[in-house]
């Protein structure tokens, strides 16, 4: 929650949220995927983990709808093209 000083003063917090964003992310990174293609390039660009989606929860979001569950042979596709989780 912001404090009155941080909203007259938008640059008042930002070095707290840049550490703490920082922080955050220190474990590494785990991305959203929809395909093994996605998948191989999140595993190149350093991703700790992948989640593999039916779809993305901004595409779930912006529709309205609600998240599936994955098809079992594409998880299979995304497990064999990367070594991470």
């Amino acid at each position: 929650m912001s404090t009155p000083d941080e909203q007259t003063n938008p640059h008042l917090g930002t070095t707290r949220v840049k550490r703490g964003m920082a922080e955050m992310l220190k474990g590494g990174v785990i991305m959203d995927v929809v395909t093994a293609d996605q998948a191989k390039i999140a595993e190149d660009a350093g991703a700790v983990a992948v989640m593999a989606l039916e779809r993305v929860p901004a595409d779930i979001r912006a529709e309205g709808g609600v998240s599936r569950m994955s098809d079992p042979d594409m998880i299979d596709s995304i497990k064999a093209a990367v070594t991470i989780p």
